[in-house]
């Protein structure tokens, strides 16, 4: 199981930030997702989570401006015809507008990401959109406050 170091980007108007994202494997299946990604051998959750964010959104983050651990799931999917397994840590990252840096996605994260929007709460609310973490609306308010969520098992597919 990987470990993927998730981050709920918000900027000053309380906005979250995802990923627009498919799996080029089913490019029928659409979601929107938090930054983040796998912890690479010797480093830690925060340059994980600062690195993931700069490389998948091109938003440069002050590790100091990474909150506490918030939010933990273990989570099954399908990507690229593969079953994956993985154990996400989110934080809270405060962001202010700024110059973007260029998006470098990885080889995996070809074809996956294709863009990002920013979300106030109301527009998290609106039927039909699909979100990985699955309860992203509960659960912003509760980060945002600083609570801690251990979230049960979710096999996402």
């Amino acid at each position: 199981m990987r470990l993927s170091a998730k981050a709920f980007v918000v900027d000053g108007a309380g906005r979250l930030l995802l990923l627009d994202c498919t799996d080029p494997a089913r490019p029928d299946v659409r979601w929107w997702e938090l930054p983040g990604g796998g912890v690479e051998p010797g480093e830690d959750e925060v340059t994980a989570t600062v690195r993931e964010v700069l490389e998948e959104t091109g938003i440069s983050v002050d590790p100091s401006t990474v909150g506490p651990l918030v939010w933990t799931q273990e989570s099954t999917f399908l990507h690229r015809g593969e079953r994956r397994f993985t154990r996400c840590h989110g934080r809270v990252v405060r962001v202010t507008p700024g110059a973007l840096a260029d998006v470098a996605l990885t080889d995996d994260e070809q074809g996956t990401i294709l863009g990002q929007c920013w979300f106030t709460v109301a527009e998290l609310a609106v039927p039909g959109q699909r979100f990985f973490p699955r309860n992203v609306v509960a659960l912003l308010p509760r980060v945002l406050a600083g609570e801690r969520v251990d979230e049960p098992f979710d096999a996402w597919d």
